[in-house]
Formats: C-alpha cells, sequence, structure tokens
C-alpha cells in the first residue's frame, strides 16, 4: 500500500514536471495562430496562419501591418544559426574525440593541460565575448558569423565534447584494441573498424550536445558575429520593439525542429547501441570457445 502511495506521488510529481516544461509550448502554439489583429495575449481575436506568412515573407508590408512591427528575416538568421551548428558540432566532435584520444593515457603536465582546456565552460560568456572581440579588432580580424562566431562557438562547445567522450572511453574496453594489434591491424585500422564502431554513441551524443549549444548560444555570439545575426540575437533584438505572434510561430516551428532532431538523435542512438553490442559480442564469443 506505501509502494503505491509513493508511485502515485512520483508519477504526479513528474507529471506537474512536464507540464511546466511543456505547457508554455502549447500555449505559444496556440497564440501564433492568432488573427490579423491579434495580440501576443488570450483570448485570441480571430484565428489565421498570417504570423506564419510574415515569418517566410520578411520586409512585405500588408494592410494588417503598422509602424512599431519587426519585420526581421527571421527565416535567414535560423538558417544561419543551423549552419553555424552543424559547423560547429563536426568540429567539435573531432577535436574532442582527437583529445580524449590523448588524454586516454597519462603525460606529462595532462592535469594542467585538461584544466586549462574546461576554462571555456568556466569563464562568464559576455567576457569572453568583449575578450575576443576586442582581440579581433586589434588584430584587424573582421567579425563575421562563419569565422570568428565559428570559431567563438567551437570554444565553447569542444570542451563538453571532451567530457562526453572521457566518459564513454571509462566504459571501454581496451582489450578489443589490443586484440585486434595483435592480429596484425594497424593503429589506424584498429581505430576505424574497433575504436570509432563502439563509440558511435558517444559520438552522436557530442553531436547532439555541441548542435544544441551552438544554436541555442547568445552571450558569446553578442559582439563576434558581425552585421548578420544569429536567431538568438534576432530574438532578443525583436522583443525590445514589439513582441508580435510572428514570435510565436517562429518558436512553434524551431520547438518542432527540436523534437525532430531529437527523434533522429534517439533514433540513431538506439542503432549503434546495438550495434556496438553486436561487436562487442562477437569479439568476445572466440575467446569464450
Amino acid at each position: 500500500m506505501r509502494f503505491r502511495f509513493v508511485r502515485s506521488l512520483y508519477f504526479a510529481y513528474l507529471g506537474f514536471i512536464l507540464a511546466v516544461l511543456y505547457f508554455p509550448f502549447v500555449i505559444m502554439g496556440v497564440l501564433s495562430f492568432q488573427g490579423p489583429r491579434g495580440g501576443h495575449t488570450f483570448p485570441l481575436r480571430g484565428i489565421s496562419t498570417i504570423w506564419y506568412w510574415k515569418l517566410f515573407h520578411p520586409g512585405q508590408l500588408t494592410k494588417y501591418s503598422d509602424v512599431g512591427e519587426f519585420l526581421g528575416d527571421y527565416i535567414g538568421a535560423l538558417e544561419r544559426s543551423l549552419v553555424l551548428a552543424g559547423l560547429t558540432m563536426v568540429i567539435s566532435t573531432t577535436l574532442g574525440l582527437m583529445a580524449a584520444q590523448a588524454f586516454r593515457r597519462r603525460f606529462r603536465g595532462s592535469g594542467v593541460v585538461f584544466y586549462l582546456w574546461l576554462l571555456g565552460i568556466i569563464v562568464p560568456g559576455i567576457t569572453v565575448s568583449l575578450g575576443l572581440a576586442l582581440v579581433f579588432q586589434r588584430l584587424g580580424i573582421p567579425l563575421h558569423w562563419w569565422s570568428t562566431g565559428l570559431a567563438v562557438h567551437v570554444m565553447w562547445t569542444l570542451p563538453f565534447s571532451l567530457i562526453i567522450f572521457l566518459m564513454f572511453f571509462n566504459r571501454f574496453d581496451s582489450s578489443l584494441e589490443d586484440a585486434a594489434l595483435t592480429l596484425g591491424a594497424t593503429r589506424w585500422q584498429t581505430f576505424r573498424n574497433v575504436t570509432l564502431p563502439v563509440m558511435q554513441p558517444a559520438v552522436l551524443t557530442s553531436l547532439l550536445f555541441a548542435f544544441t549549444l551552438s544554436l541555442d548560444e547568445f552571450q558569446r555570439s553578442l559582439l563576434i558575429t558581425g552585421t548578420e545575426q544569429t536567431l538568438p540575437l534576432m530574438v532578443m533584438a525583436s522583443v525590445t520593439t514589439r513582441v508580435t505572434p510572428t514570435l510565436y510561430a517562429l518558436g512553434t516551428l524551431t520547438t518542432l525542429l527540436s523534437f525532430v532532431v531529437v527523434g533522429a538523435y534517439l533514433s540513431l542512438l538506439t542503432s549503434s547501441q546495438r550495434r556496438s553490442e553486436r561487436l562487442m559480442a562477437g569479439s568476445a564469443r572466440p575467446a569464450t570457445a
């Protein structure tokens, strides 16, 4: 009886947490269908998809437009953010895997190098943005989202990728690599055919983590992306003028995009874990025979 009560209490608490997390998305989705004269609060003044139309047609005025309306190119900013996040996740994952491979063996000064690597997490984002903006200005390097912005985003996400790979390597069975080397494989063949397939869940996790951190980054992007803004910067600029249901339409689309990305990640993660388990089981079977 007591177990049932505790279980019911747990599920009630879990349901409350899920409602707090996801109910605002439902409200945002409903408000995105405000009528042409609608505001950004309830009750709805009609139902329309005009705010989605405005989202994909920036700068085009209609009879419902007014002077105070912010007509930013949200889709262009979203495209820049997606490209930036895609480049960041590939570079951070590649460098993080290489660094984790190096940290698997102790070397002189490895502790100091590791903690220096984590400075990107500890230093406040606005301080990093301001400091690097001054450095780039002194060096004469023009600010742009795909150059200076990419460098800062990689610096921000790289420590997280390293930590993810170190966590997975901590549970990695190095005897698989030893067996491949004993059978005559080179170190590159061992890494490509043994280490990398087993570490696929870590690779996918690092890709998702770096993509999410880069897509949502505001502080480190504030002063180093140049004139072409990323999506978080443009959203922050728009809320300082006037909030329209266009932002709710944008939030609804980006939320759905996030669900698609997470769903793809979970599907790939499940298949890669099964592949890793089959690989490890197949390598262990001859040893036990």
